[in-house]
């Protein structure tokens, strides 16, 4: 008989606010490494935006994010799931928490009043010509290339961001993994963010951690103050706070646990 035990799981709502539902995430504890086709297959299994696999390497933790489709090489709101269950499910004690991802080594603790902060890289701004968008987001005021992997565009305001209607095969064409619109203002925040990643598998994201990483550093290229308040504008809702360093950004949030179990090999 085979009586080995499978891997713990929780799933995790990141960046939840008063009327926010956040983002869904499934940490997974490996009690031992699997193979990547494995993991890519249990991502798919479980079915949400990101999943995180979590594995203690001596007075490190092993973490590494996978869509139903492909690993992916950095991930906010996952990353602060898996802080949430480190702390307050497996009450892993340690003031500063250290991750080996593919992004390097990020940082994650606990902050006052139920916030937990991690540490994401910061991303360098450049000014694109709108014709990248191929006009998939309509009317925008400015559009950036924000690192490697994302396009940070300003709309004119909190309407016409909501009223936007994406065609995910259109911005498929973007050369982007992942899209942020955004703009000034929002209910009670500084900015509001929708972010859109066809390439990964995902038409919009309910709340995306890894957005801020360009969003800081554009407002504070702005209005100069490094920190911001932000509210992502999808079907769930998320609120972060953001604020930039040199070389990183530490973004903030609260997170709770919806359920956990054991994932059955």
């Amino acid at each position: 008989m085979n009586v080995s035990f499978g891997h713990r799981l929780w799933w995790v709502d990141a960046f939840i606010g008063e009327a926010e539902r956040g983002n869904p995430a499934v940490v997974v504890l490996l009690e031992r490494p699997l193979p990547d086709g494995e993991l890519q297959q249990i991502a798919f299994e479980l079915g949400v935006s990101e999943t995180a696999f979590v594995r203690r390497v001596g007075d490190q933790w092993s973490l590494r994010w996978f869509t139903p489709t492909v690993e992916v090489d950095l991930c906010g709101h996952a990353t602060l799931a898996t802080l949430h269950v480190l702390l307050n499910e497996l009450g892993v004690p340690g003031g500063e928490f250290y991750f080996q991802t593919r992004s390097g080594v990020l940082s994650g603790r606990r902050l006052r009043d139920g916030l937990l902060g991690i540490d994401l890289p910061r991303a360098y701004l450049e000014p694109l010509d709108a014709t990248v968008l191929g006009g998939a987001l309509g009317p925008v005021r400015e559009v950036f290339q924000a690192g490697p992997q994302s396009v940070l565009a300003v709309v004119e305001d909190f309407d016409a961001l909501c009223a936007l209607d994406v065609d995910p095969v259109t911005l498929f064409l973007v050369p982007s993994f992942i899209v942020i619109a955004a703009c000034h203002g929002g209910p009670n925040v500084d900015v509001s963010i929708r972010v859109f990643a066809p390439r990964l598998g995902l038409a919009e994201d309910h709340v995306t951690g890894s957005a801020m990483c360009a969003v800081s550093p554009w407002w504070v290229e702005k209005v100069g103050s490094p920190t911001v308040s932000v509210h992502q504008a999808s079907s769930r809702g998320g609120v972060m706070y953001a604020r930039l360093f040199e070389r990183n950004v530490e973004v903030a949030g609260m997170a709770r646990t919806f359920f956990s179990g054991d994932l059955r090999p």
